[in-house]
């Protein structure tokens, strides 16, 4: 299995905030603006990136990182589809490949993205 988009259109790298979406970003360029804001630019979406953002801090890693790890983590992926932009967006991701995570923290993570892992129809 190879997961497109694993860090939401950029939500879970930390540059988006809640409000008005980035300019200049998938939530604003081109005809995919409006299903990435339809998908991710909801307040409980921010709210869970705010729960994971904290419990990887707390482990010492960014969110980018851990996110890209816990997708590996999954014995049934081969490789997620990272769709970096810009060479200095590979630092974090890259550094996934080289993580293992700890079963407390993916615990934790699986825990916080339950709701989503569900898909979006029941949502």
């Amino acid at each position: 299995m190879i997961p497109y988009n694993p860090l939401a259109g950029g939500l879970l790298t930390g540059k988006h905030k809640a409000g008005s979406p980035t300019p200049g970003t998938r939530f604003t360029l081109g005809t995919a603006a409006e299903r990435y804001q339809e998908r991710y630019w909801h307040e409980a979406q921010f709210a869970t990136v705010e729960a994971l953002h904290k419990a990887t801090a707390e482990a010492g890693l960014s969110l980018t990182t851990a996110a890209i790890a816990w997708v590996l983590a999954n014995p049934a992926i081969t490789a997620p589809i990272i769709g970096a932009s810009r060479p200095e967006q590979l630092t974090e991701t890259l550094a996934a490949a080289d993580l293992t995570l700890d079963a407390g923290l993916k615990a934790k993570l699986d825990e916080l993205t339950l709701e989503f892992r569900r898909g979006d129809s029941t949502r």
